[in-house]
């Protein structure tokens, strides 16, 4: 059984526990501050990057046995698209895995996982993977582009031609960023 953990307070209210606090004594003070390599500071870093460093927190907060559920997917979610970034596609896609294992709702390791699947050269895998999202976040403009390519891909060029244009209704910023008609 995991220890107690330690309260978590809107940055507001911690701010105004940490003056309350302040006249009690430095010490106290201190103590009562989160530091990064607690389960919160952790965490934040965690979810908030996905540099080397981010996925260094999500390891250790995984580590700790402190977060259960969908907080638990998170850091699994977030260390997956770390590993998605750095090239390590086979680490993305055991980290989506296990965060649907915590959350089978979250779209967000569908889109990783499916990314690492296009990464592996198995469009097919992907298509899966980014039509699962969808189901969940119909309106998720970059899963409906990474669909399209996969399907390029296998040859399907309508589909490919119906997730952009798709794509290109809900955001068209990021379509025309990400979408490059060969």
């Amino acid at each position: 059984m995991p220890a107690t953990p330690p309260l978590r307070l809107p940055y507001f209210r911690m701010l105004a526990v940490a003056a309350l606090i302040a006249g009690l004594g430095a010490t106290q003070v201190t103590a009562a501050t989160p530091t990064p390599l607690d389960p919160t500071g952790d965490y934040d870093i965690c979810i908030g990057d996905t540099d080397d460093r981010a996925i260094a927190a999500c390891t250790r907060a995984i580590a700790r046995d402190y977060f259960r559920g969908a907080e638990l997917a998170m850091l699994y979610v977030s260390r997956s698209v770390g590993y998605l970034l750095a090239g390590d596609a086979d680490a993305a896609i055991a980290d989506a895995d296990v965060a649907l294992q915590h959350d089978p709702g979250e779209a967000v390791a569908f889109w990783s996982r499916g990314s690492a699947w296009q990464n592996k050269n198995e469009p097919a895998r992907a298509i899966t993977d980014f039509s699962e999202a969808l189901r969940l976040d119909p309106e998720d403009a970059s899963s409906l582009i990474q669909r399209g390519i996969a399907r390029e891909a296998i040859g399907d060029t309508a589909g490919c031609a119906r997730d952009i244009a798709e794509a290109t209704r809900i955001d068209p910023v990021l379509t025309a960023r990400k979408y490059v008609r060969k």
